[in-house]
């Protein structure tokens, strides 16, 4: 083995050592498969067990740095800022060391780079806004980090510190140019924010007819925190169940005004579309629609009402507020 990759890789792993120095039994749970170690920029290829990091873990010299990780397999659960998310194979997360944060690891393998909270400033003046976030790698947008993580992992204990010195400058503005990408920071209506949404309401319709579809059933399905969904729709006048139930009004509706269907019952309906409770049914339906699901019907036969085109609604500000905000 070349000597320069010998000494690199050694004092990668005394680095990432000293990282959590003050708890040893984190170290019984992370393996260093591959690093460098240089004066500003640092990597780690780790294979890890489950465990739990927080700021608590890091000595006093790493607490000014921030850490840039790519989710190679397995999934992680990050909070920091008030932000909770999940990261799957392919995200990539920001976490700033020097505040409070806690990262729940899987068993997984994670590329990671560090770096001085300074190098950042320039670049990403708030941190705060972008940190905790799973930025899905797949997306086009960020494909500018993707290339990144590719060629200094390829063979990271081969790097030189002139070389490295300069990626250090270069890896904020590049991260940036990812985060701008898709808008993530202050924008509540960003691309990574509405992705997201996309994510969550195309689940959600996947599964209307399932009855036991909740928020923790949705979190699950896309990967993210149930917290992160609360977080995604308090900009919506519905919160996401009751646009759930909205959905399914709907769909029931449209089959009540389809002669075609008049064979089936207005509980066989309901009961498709995932209302197990015919009481709860006959509400939601009437606070929507005006009406009864019987009344409807009948109406709907005599030619007197249509069903409603209505394919995707977002905001219904009628919608009562009856307490009910993340339960069927």
């Amino acid at each position: 083995m070349d000597e320069g990759i010998a000494t690199n890789r050694l004092l990668a792993r005394r680095f990432w050592q000293a990282l959590v120095e003050r708890d040893p039994s984190r170290l019984q749970t992370s393996t260093l498969i591959d690093g460098y170690a240089g004066e500003r920029l640092r990597l780690g290829v780790f294979r890890h067990l489950p465990h739990v990091l927080t700021e608590a873990a890091l000595s006093h010299d790493h607490r000014q740095s921030v850490l840039l990780s790519l989710q190679l397999d397995g999934q992680a659960h990050v909070e920091q800022y008030g932000r909770h998310d999940d990261l799957r194979a392919g995200d990539f997360c920001l976490i700033d060391l020097s505040k409070t944060f806690r990262l729940d690891v899987g068993r997984c393998t994670v590329q990671t780079i560090h770096l001085p909270l300074a190098l950042l400033r320039d670049a990403i003046p708030s941190v705060s806004e972008v940190a905790a976030i799973g930025l899905p790698g797949h997306l086009a947008s960020v494909g500018f980090l993707r290339v990144l993580f590719q060629e200094l992992f390829a063979h990271p204990a081969g790097l030189t510190e002139p070389v490295a010195d300069r990626l250090a400058d270069a890896i904020p503005h590049i991260l940036a140019a990812a985060l701008a990408s898709v808008g993530t920071g202050g924008d509540s209506e960003s691309r990574l924010r509405q992705y997201h949404k996309r994510q969550v309401r195309q689940y959600a319709r996947e599964h209307l007819t399932d009855p036991e579809l909740c928020i923790d059933m949705i979190a699950k399905g896309v990967g993210l925190s149930s917290s992160h969904l609360f977080d995604l729709f308090s900009d919506e006048d519905l919160t996401l169940m009751r646009w759930v139930r909205l959905e399914r009004v709907i769909r029931c509706q449209r089959e009540l005004a389809d002669p075609r269907l008049r064979h089936r019952s207005i509980a066989q309906i309901a009961h498709a579309w995932g209302f197990g409770d015919m009481t709860n049914f006959g509400r939601c339906f009437r606070d929507y629609v005006g009406m009864s699901p019987r009344r409807f019907r009948q109406s709907a036969m005599l030619g007197d009402v249509s069903a409603q085109d209505l394919t995707d609604v977002q905001t219904f500000n009628q919608w009562p507020n009856d307490g009910e905000v993340f339960a069927e």
